[in-house]
């Protein structure tokens, strides 16, 4: 059943109008599937399984939209398709697989009968009720919808699930209500029930990611179908990698160069989540070949590839063009692209659910006229940056999401809206947390810096009541603490103002009246100046009188002090007499007192060596008595030595013949001849009676 690759007439025909046979960014179509090679016989294997056990679960490293491409392509060998809903857009589906799977279920189901597609759209609605309910009456309800189809035809069903990952990302997402885990296990029991229900043919197909796959054990039988029929989509090989460039290129009727498909997987490497990127720019560089090629049957080359910047830059450049060619949306796109892409430890896994489209219309609060016009930019054909694909109409319930996580490598503008999404968040969370905690009275209002930076967080990004509850519920409070904040701040500020004005009125009135005390000083320092001035001549006049009279008054003063120094002079000599004579006298008495006290000194030196003769006779003595003393401890330690050697002696012998007798009291031979050995032992080594007739009995009844 292997499908060889042959080119032929038939496989030459493109979709779309175009001539262009890769698909970009977007997944390929069930009717190009002509154009998906490199993976050709992988399709067997994942038939096998499906036909076998009904069920397949196609599983990869990543999301990988030729993935479910892949089953469709197995698909046109079944006996019936379906068209499932997925992000993209796949015949007449379209929305996303984790948002109202009950809903998408039933416009797929729909899409297939004839007569709901020409209807009126009040008819289709009530034909969508009544399917979608009775998908969510019972376990069973895909089987009895799809039984009511089926009737008055034999054909099969193949239920394709691209993308199932998404029931896991959507439980939590706020747009969801309270029951949506409910919702998720409903939906993954219709899948299980209609897979093993015997009365009718349905098969179902499921696409996911490897990342993921733990949270399918939730459920135990959708755990057990996969362990019984999986397809683990392995890396493509170099082969593999040279058909997805020369296949597509064949049945567009043109060639490439082996040297721009030896570039193109040097390029790609081991980077298998690149196959997109390589599809955009071989997309891109098609473009260029066709519009600048110098001959009809010139080769694609390397330097058409080169042109469009490689994929290095061929899909930074689109995005970069984009916002170029239409710089008035580029702040939207910024506010669209907030709620597109969070910031993630790792980039490429963004798990988060994507919004809504009047979600983010009130996120960037715009009408959603003006978030459709930025959107169908992104999704172009040709672009196909955001999903749902080009041609699937956008309401407020279509969710919005990036085509591939690899553009969140390589787009520079989005990483730096993430970036500033990822400030703004936190700024946001930590106002949130400052606002809380001011409830419940564990912290203050913000004051500068704290406020002034928040304010202008504000002014800038403009947060909206469902952008802020995205990130925290409590926005209203939030904003309320912040403008509480700046209130209670300008109030202070004002008040600060104010008493700035009275302080200044103070101090000129103040100024004011130091100015006049000033002046009235000014006039009593001029007239005290002039008194002085007075003073000052009538001091100098009664200065000089007194001048003369001083100098009258010491020359008199002179003349007394000369009569009076020569009467002292004379008292001195007669004083200087006396005190000579009483010298004379004192020096007298002080040498009888000297040689009386020597005389006494002599003395008591005849009685201290008289003393000294006395203790050194009474040391002498005591040590006589000492080393007698001595002697006699000596010899009665020795007599204590002795007797307790004696003592030793006495109770070793005693303990001997207590031994030998006892020996005589034992019936276990080896013991009682150990015992009268010992005790044997004892009286010999402590000098015992030789002939004890107690120790010999123990030796003779020991034998």
């Amino acid at each position: 059943m292997k499908e060889q690759l042959t080119i032929t007439p038939a496989r030459l025909g493109l979709v779309d109008g175009t001539s262009n046979p890769f698909p970009g960014l977007r997944p390929f179509k069930m009717e190009e599937s002509h154009l998906f090679f490199g993976r050709e016989g992988q399709s067997d294997e994942v038939l096998l399984k499906l036909s076998q056990n009904r069920f397949v679960a196609v599983i990869g490293p990543q999301r990988k939209r030729q993935v479910l491409l892949h089953l469709l392509w197995c698909a046109s060998h079944f006996v019936r398709w379906l068209p499932h809903w997925h992000r993209g857009q796949l015949g007449s589906g379209g929305g996303s697989s984790g948002c109202q799977p009950h809903r998408h279920l039933a416009d797929a189901l729909l899409s297939q009968d004839g007569a709901y597609l020409v209807s009126d759209p009040e008819q289709r609605r009530i034909k969508r009720t009544i399917v979608s309910s009775l998908l969510r009456s019972s376990s069973l309800g895909l089987v009895e919808a799809i039984t009511q189809y089926r009737r008055g035809t034999d054909k099969n069903f193949l239920i394709l699930v691209d993308q199932f990952e998404e029931l896991f990302r959507f439980k939590t997402s706020i747009f969801e209500n309270k029951d949506s885990l409910n919702e998720t296990l409903a939906f993954v029991n219709l899948l299980n029930n209609a897979v093993d229900y015997e009365g009718t043919p349905v098969h179902v197909a499921i696409t996911m990611r490897s990342d993921f796959i733990g949270e399918c054990a939730q459920f135990p039988e959708l755990t057990s179908k996969i362990n019984d029929s999986h397809y683990l989509i392995p890396q493509m090989t170099r082969e593999q990698q040279r058909m997805a460039v020369s296949g597509p290129v064949a049945v567009g009727g043109a060639q490439v160069s082996p040297r721009l498909i030896q570039q193109l997987l040097n390029d790609l490497g081991d980077k298998t989540d690149q196959l997109p990127i390589l599809q955009h720019a071989l997309m891109r560089t098609w473009h260029y070949w066709e519009r600048y090629r110098e001959q009809p049957e010139e080769a694609i080359d390397i330097r058409h590839y080169e042109a469009i910047g490689t994929m290095s830059e061929a899909s930074r450049f689109t995005p970069m063009r984009l916002m170029t060619s239409s710089m008035s949306s580029s702040a939207l796109s910024a506010r669209c692209s907030s709620g597109l892409s969070p910031k993630k430890e790792e980039i490429t896994m963004a798990y988060a659910a994507p919004p809504r489209l009047d979600v983010i219309a009130q996120i960037a609060n715009v009408p959603q006229e003006e978030v459709v016009e930025v959107i169908e930019k992104f999704r172009e054909p040709g672009r196909s940056l955001l999903t749902p694909a080009y041609g699937v109409p956008l309401t407020g319930e279509s969710i919005i999401d990036i085509s591939h996580e690899s553009l969140m490598r390589i787009w520079v503008r989005l990483k730096h809206w993430v970036d500033d999404e990822a400030k703004s968040v936190q700024q946001y969370l930590k106002l949130a947390e400052a606002a809380e905690l001011y409830q419940i009275g564990k912290a203050g209002l913000w004051r500068p810096p704290d406020l002034l930076v928040a304010l202008s967080w504000k002014e800038q990004h403009k947060p909206t009541l469902v952008w802020g509850q995205r990130h925290h519920p409590a926005f209203e409070r939030t904003i309320d603490f912040l403008e509480y904040s700046k209130s209670e701040y300008d109030t202070e500020q004002r008040m600060k103002e104010l008493q700035q004005k009275k302080a200044l009125k103070r101090a000129r009135t103040f100024a004011l009246a130091m100015s006049g005390a000033a002046i009235i000083c000014l006039g009593f320092v001029m007239w005290a100046i002039f008194e002085k001035t007075r003073a000052e001549a009538a001091s100098i006049l009664a200065e000089e009188q007194k001048h003369l009279a001083d100098e009258k008054s010491i020359e008199a003063q002179k003349n007394a002090e000369e009569a009076k120094l020569q009467s002292d002079n004379a008292k001195k000599s007669m004083l200087e007499a006396l005190e000579n004579a009483k010298e004379a006298e004192r020096q007298k008495e002080q040498a009888t007192l000297a040689q009386a006290l020597a005389e006494e000194k002599r003395l008591e030196a005849e009685r201290a060596s008289k003393d000294a003769e006395n203790q050194r006779k009474i040391a002498e003595q005591r040590q006589v008595e000492a080393e007698a003393a001595t002697q006699i401890a000596v010899e009665n330690q020795k007599k204590a030595t002795e007797a307790k050697e004696r003592a030793d002696q006495l109770r070793y012998l005693s303990l001997g013949k207590a031994m030998a007798i006892k020996s005589q009291q034992i019936n276990e031979k080896g013991l009682r001849a150990l015992l009268a050995q010992q005790a044997y032992d004892f009286n010999k080594d402590y000098q015992g009676y030789e002939y004890d007739h107690d120790i010999y009995d123990g030796l003779y009844y020991a034998l």
